[in-house]
């Protein structure tokens, strides 16, 4: 019993017209067989090196968590013993310093990297979640439904949410943990809000999610499942509903039940 998980972005076409790089970027490692880690984050289209924070923001983030859990190993197949306020304590700080260091560098200012965030861990038994901006994080425990693990933080107004780079972030960065056989975990950045999630009702859109769930947990390596969820990515059909950077993350549990 293993996790068969991996992770992908890619760059929007409205970005490879306009000559702006990619402003997605994400990690996922696999510390143990039965824990992932991921970290993903997506650069604002205000920030003109957005994609510079994007990466120094992931960068830090995946070797945090990834220590944090080390440090407090959880019980039963569980993420961590630590509740996730506290499993995520200090996170921000983390993050935003190495952001700044990127930024004196290059001889930018921190709003310059403007990026959203989102962290993810699970084992067989828990997912715990932190966010700040309008990321996605979908999970389905053992024979029950899709569950949006968090609301995607949208602002007052149309295309606004928050950054790790805000004064203010450690604020508002929110978490969630969610108890029980974790079967599928997928997160993606809001590129892929339009056509995975009922914006009226704030829920996780089934028919996106289960074609990706039966071929995340039938695929026979993670290599299968990296190479899958890339050319989906690329895909026409995506290509024709989506325009933005796309960052996409999907994590299923070889297990004896569904």
């Amino acid at each position: 019993m293993s996790w068969m998980a991996a992770l992908d972005y890619r760059q929007g076409a409205s970005h490879r017209r306009a000559g702006i790089p990619c402003q997605d970027f994400g990690r996922l490692a696999l510390p143990d067989e039965n824990t992932v880690i991921a970290a993903f984050a997506d650069g604002a289209g205000s920030a003109r090196f957005s994609h510079l924070g994007a990466r120094a923001a992931v960068d830090a983030a995946l070797p945090w968590i990834r220590e944090r859990i080390a440090d407090a190993p959880g019980l039963r197949g569980a993420v961590s013993r630590l509740s996730p306020e506290r499993l995520f304590d200090g996170l921000t700080n983390t993050v935003q310093a190495a952001i700044r260091e990127t930024a004196n560098d290059n001889r930018l200012s921190l709003d310059d990297l403007a990026c959203t965030l989102t962290v993810v861990a699970l084992a067989p038994n828990g997912v715990s979640v932190a966010q700040i901006g309008d990321g996605i994080v979908v999970a389905r425990l053992s024979h029950q439904d899709y569950t949006l693990l968090i609301q995607p933080d949208r602002g007052e107004y149309a295309n606004e949410t928050s950054f790790v780079t805000d004064p203010d972030a450690a604020d508002r960065l929110r978490v969630r943990s969610l108890e029980g056989p974790v079967r599928f975990v997928s997160a993606a950045t809001d590129g892929l809000a339009a056509v995975s999630v009922d914006n009226r009702a704030q829920t996780p859109h089934a028919p996106f999610f289960s074609p990706i769930d039966l071929f995340t947990r039938q695929s026979g390596s993670a290599l299968e499942v990296h190479d899958g969820i890339r050319a989906f990515l690329a895909s026409d059909r995506l290509s024709a509903k989506v325009e933005d950077d796309l960052t996409l993350m999907v994590c299923g549990w070889r297990g004896l039940d569904g």
